[in-house]
């Protein structure tokens, strides 16, 4: 018997291992064919994707625009910041991104302990930007010295992730001046990107927060631009890159003259009132102050917690705009509106006199003149030069209430001026159904009495009374005053509206206002003499009404003191209001500080004496 082949347990047909092969073939070709659609055919739609899971855009603010005054004297400007920075993505620690929040503490005490100053941020910042927003650098130390940059730069080796950042920050170059009106401004976040753009963080940015910075923040405030940054899983930075550039915001112009703005500051130094300055041909606003004022450049970057107190806690209230908001009574500034009421009503003719006894008596009620003795018989133009309280009382009983109100509103008293500017009072010119409405009191003869002198519960602004004076000094049109200059080709300024009383009775009262400031109580408005008896005069002609307030009584009764005036009386180009609180008088206190305003804008000569 012959030995066969011996037979394996299994055996696999060279079929099946075909088979196998292209099914192995099939796979790897599949794989291949999905490798490279990954790779190449896809690769540009994964990559964006992967770059849009780790960019993040921030919004960059744009450098605010320069206030300028109307000669082009610069009155707010941008300056370098120098902040010492934290930069996360060099300050963070292993484990939970609480360890590098109390990594960024520590050194925020250091710093603060190293550059000799409070520390800034608080622990609740500190947290949520770790948290919210580690690409972004977090300001550790605002607007350093050059000390306290010296002291940092010394130790920047004790200080790793930390370094100075430059940024734009708000400067004040003349100090106080014209702080009320130019206001200030605080860094804060934008609400959203302007233009819808998906910006993933938003830098903060100054925005105004009181007077013309306010007013115009849109207008001064540039364009953001925006950074991209590239981010790892944890959100910390990788790269940057720089895209859309910020661009800086336009300049604004002011109707401001800087020399005039001096001088009425200076005129109202040390005393608690305030100012307004205007351009009876078109409204323009040449100077606008409030007494005491305050630095708006301690309100960059921000102001400390007591300096704020002190301001806010100081009984003069230095951060209030009396300008616009302040309410006063305006005493015998008000008569000649008294005056053009009567005539228009003719319930006073401007040659039948009056006799003055010093006292004036009506129903019970009385009043004073203030020349007790009386100034005898005198007639409208010697009324207004000596200011005669008992004949503006008889020229109002005569005229009736409804003519006073109308008139006093046809100036523009008791409402706002429309001034571009926040915090406008609109003042009160009080009538029957407003004293029924307010204090539930029925309206007595007394009640316009008073207000026919400008007392009682008339209440007008400075501002006002300045557009009231440049309404008497233009002939009758009340302008709507401004503080920002037109754009070049601007149609020129309408007036908000005419007062309805004819050429010949603002004639009337128009000279009666200039020989007051000639030889009446207003005379110091034209002439004053230094302590050492010289004199001086205006160079222009001027004209001119003073007054003096009573408020309070008994022990708490005092005095604001006033003056209106305007020049050149032929041609009239300045009308001035100003109101100084706890004053002697107007003619005493008021007038001279007129007159300092008027020197500045048009000269003064000095008096031969006889």
């Amino acid at each position: 018997m012959s030995a066969g082949r011996k037979k394996t347990p299994y055996s696999v047909s060279s079929a099946a291992i075909c088979a196998l092969g292209a099914l192995f073939a099939a796979g790897f070709a599949v794989l291949a064919g999905s490798l490279y659609k990954v790779q190449v055919t896809d690769a540009a739609d994964f990559r964006s994707g992967q770059m849009r899971q780790s960019l993040r855009r921030v919004q960059v603010p744009g450098r605010r625009g320069r206030i300028l005054d109307r000669n082009g004297e610069v009155l707010a400007d941008g300056r370098p910041g120098v902040c010492v920075a934290c930069y996360l993505d060099e300050m963070r620690r292993p484990g939970s991104w609480t360890n590098t929040v109390n990594a960024v503490e520590d050194a925020a005490d250091r710093l603060a302990a190293c550059i000799g100053r409070a520390r800034e941020i608080s622990s609740s910042l500190a947290r949520r930007h770790v948290r919210d927003s580690p690409p972004v650098p977090l300001v550790l130390a605002q607007n350093l010295t050059d000390e306290e940059q010296a002291r940092f730069a010394e130790h920047a080796q004790e200080f790793p992730g930390l370094d100075f950042l430059v940024r734009d920050e708000r400067t004040y170059p003349n100090g106080s001046l014209a702080a009320h009106l130019l206001g200030y401004v605080r860094r804060e976040k934008p609400d959203a990107p302007p233009d819808g753009s998906p910006a993933n963080y938003l830098l903060p940015e100054m925005r105004g927060l009181e007077g013309v910075e306010r007013y115009y923040d849109g207008y001064l405030a540039g364009t953001p631009g925006e950074d991209v940054l590239r981010v790892d899983a944890r959100g910390y930075m990788q790269a940057r890159w720089e895209g859309r550039p910020a661009r800086p915001g336009p300049d604004l112009t002011l109707t401001i003259d800087v020399k005039i703005q001096r001088a009425l500051e200076n005129a109202l130094k040390g005393k608690t009132g305030a100012g307004v300055a205007i351009d009876p041909r078109n409204g323009d606003v040449l100077a606008i102050a409030s007494s005491p004022a305050f630095d708006p450049n301690a309100f960059v970057p921000r102001i400390s917690r007591d300096d704020y107190f002190a301001l806010t806690n100081d009984p003069r209230h230095p951060l209030l705009n009396r300008a616009i908001s302040g309410r006063y009574a305006p005493g015998s500034t008000f008569k000649p509106v008294t005056a053009l009421a009567a005539l228009d009503v003719r319930a006073i003719d401007k040659t039948v006199e009056y006799d003055c006894t010093g006292l004036f008596s009506h129903n019970g009620f009385k009043l004073h003149c203030w020349n007790r003795w009386g100034h005898g018989p005198i007639a409208l133009d010697e009324a207004i030069l000596h200011s005669c309280n008992t004949y503006f009382c008889e020229a109002g009983r005569k005229a009736g209430t409804n003519a006073v109100v109308s008139a006093a509103r046809a100036f523009g008293l008791g409402s706002k001026t429309g001034i571009d500017l926040f915090g406008e009072n609109g003042g009160t010119v009080p009538d029957a159904s407003w004293k029924m409405g307010r204090l539930k009191e029925k309206w007595h003869p007394a009640d316009l009495y008073g207000m026919s002198i400008g007392q009682g519960f008339l209440i007008a602004t400075p501002l006002q009374m300045a557009v009231l004076c440049a309404a008497l000094a233009n002939g009758g049109a009340v302008m709507r005053p401004r503080v920002a200059s037109p754009a070049a080709g601007a149609a020129a300024p309408a007036p908000r509206s005419r007062v309805p009383y004819s050429a010949a009775d603002m004639a009337t009262v128009r000279n009666a206002m200039r020989e007051t400031a000639l030889r009446g109580t207003g005379r110091r408005i034209y002439e004053r003499r230094d302590a050492e008896g010289r004199a001086t005069r205006l160079a222009v002609s001027c004209a001119g009404k003073t007054g003096t307030a009573e408020i309070g009584s008994g022990p708490n009764k005092r005095k604001n003191a006033w003056t209106i005036a305007f020049a050149p009386f032929e041609k009239p180009s300045m009308a001035v209001a100003i109101v100084v609180e706890d004053g002697e008088s107007g003619g005493l206190t008021a007038a001279p500080l007129a007159h300092e305003v008027f020197a500045a804008a048009f000269g003064e000569t000095e008096v031969e004496e006889p």
